[in-house]
């Protein structure tokens, strides 16, 4: 459904906003659970076995739910309401002899492609954040915080950020580019490295005891916590509506393995930050963060202000005449 609505906004350069829209309201989920969790963990300073299968069977339930409501959406329409538009050229429709393999086939197709390989950074750094804030962030408000509820109100900082970034990077990709919000994201990004390096204890993601050791150059404040929550929802959700945009774009007639190839490449990137999450210390984290983000910046504003030098378009990606 999100490849088949991005597709659907062609005219002008309206992706951007059209994709902030659809990330502002995916995100907010992120406030739905963490509201839920901050007002049932109250002021307890430790979740108890019974507390924690609540967790799990609310969160699990509303899941559930979301799965079951699949069952209840029509199919995206596809070549009807296109030719309502007039004028607007059709995504190739897959025949029988393509057969179910023919996405994996251009899938591997576009990660050959200049295109593709420009966005790996990209695609990389967005796995890499996705453990920071998902794991790390959390993992070091438990430590340095005593209120368990804090780690709620770090999530819900979060998914602020995240939805405002939708409204925020979706308008703005019509003036500044969506290079332009990659590049503002990033401007963020150092910023909240900053905050974080100054501000967390550096074994605060690595403690075993539950309890912090190193002094912060800066003593740790729930408020520029709350802070940096913003920033890293606005800063990821920089990133990936110019992402989304771009893929909707330059691989516009066959998205979805190029969306496929970004979620393996994002997914693969956050499993290998896991691994080292829990040893590295926060500077080498922040590190990792910092150079991975500059790089991308730098491959993603290339594609977008220089696309005649990488542009070559795949025959898989071009509709059959």
């Amino acid at each position: 459904y999100k490849q088949w609505y991005q597709r659907r906004v062609r005219a002008g350069d309206t992706k951007g906003k059209r994709t902030g829209i659809f990330w502002s309201w995916f995100n907010t989920s992120m406030l739905v659970g963490n509201v839920f969790l901050f007002f049932y963990l109250g002021d307890s300073e430790a979740i108890t076995s019974k507390e924690r299968h609540v967790i799990y069977l609310v969160l699990g339930t509303l899941c559930t739910l979301g799965m079951l409501a699949f069952l209840f959406l029509r199919p995206p329409p596809q070549q009807a309401e296109d030719e309502e538009e007039g004028g607007i050229q059709q995504a190739p429709q897959p025949t029988e002899k393509e057969g179910v393999l023919q996405p994996i086939k251009d899938a591997l197709s576009f990660c050959c492609s200049w295109q593709m390989g420009l966005l790996y950074m990209p695609f990389i750094f967005s796995g890499v954040s996705l453990n920071f804030w998902s794991s790390v962030f959390i993992t070091i408000i438990g430590e340095v915080f005593p209120k368990r509820s804090y780690i709620a109100l770090g999530g819900i900082a979060t998914g602020i950020g995240e939805i405002s970034a939708g409204f925020i990077w979706g308008r703005l990709s019509t003036k500044i580019g969506r290079h332009g919000g990659v590049m503002c994201s990033t401007v963020i990004y150092c910023i909240l490295y900053y905050l974080a390096f100054i501000s967390f204890p550096f074994d605060a993601a690595t403690t075993t005891s539950g309890k912090a050791s190193d002094v912060p150059i800066v003593e740790s404040n729930l408020y520029l916590t709350l802070v940096m929550g913003v920033l890293l929802g606005l800063g990821d959700g920089g990133f990936n509506v110019s992402i989304f945009a771009n893929l909707s774009t330059v691989f516009e007639h066959k998205p979805a393995p190029a969306f496929a190839v970004f979620k393996f490449v994002q997914s693969l990137m956050g499993a290998g930050a896991f691994l080292y999450c829990g040893t590295l210390l926060l500077p080498y984290q922040l590190l990792i963060l910092a150079v991975t983000c500059l790089l991308a910046c730098f491959t993603f504003t290339y594609l977008e202000r220089f696309p005649q030098h990488v542009l070559i378009v795949l025959p898989t990606a071009v509709p059959d005449e």
